[in-house]
């Protein structure tokens, strides 16, 4: 086995998608032992110099739906594999994503990406380039 376990990072987006089959592939040639699936949920906030604002109970459910949703279809799609699994995280994207693959002995992370432009990368940052800067284990970023 090249990888003992590999983090797919999932957001349903055409990219994690090629990654989830980019893992899936990693599996099934017995170069990986193990699968999970992360996708990372945040309920949307707004900062008014002392006060937060969050979205109403209602819309954090619809989100948190959303996700469940989303997760189920990317673990329907890796149910035949030995030893995978699919979990929903919340959080800032990245952080979730590193600390879960530290917590876990994840050995490589698979990633998409949505390939901003340059200036639009700079002024927003992007969750694949945060990985990959910032993570202890290799990160393998498709396009």
């Amino acid at each position: 086995m090249l990888y003992a376990h590999v983090i797919v990072a999932f957001d349903g987006s055409a990219q994690s998608w090629k990654a989830l089959e980019s893992g899936i592939k990693l599996v099934e040639s017995d170069l990986a032992e193990r699968l999970t699936v992360v996708h990372v949920y945040s309920f949307p906030y707004l900062t008014l110099a002392d006060a937060v604002i969050t979205a109403s109970a209602p819309v954090q459910k619809e989100l948190y739906d959303k996700a469940e949703a989303m997760l189920a279809e990317a673990a329907e799609k890796i149910a035949h594999l030995p030893n995978s699994r699919a979990e929903l995280l919340e959080g800032s994207p990245a952080q979730s994503i590193l600390g879960y693959t530290e917590q876990n002995d994840g050995s490589l992370i698979i990633i998409g990406t949505r390939g901003l432009g340059g200036l639009r990368e700079f002024m927003m940052g992007s969750v694949s380039h945060n990985v990959a800067q910032h993570s202890k284990v290799p990160v393998l970023i498709v396009k």
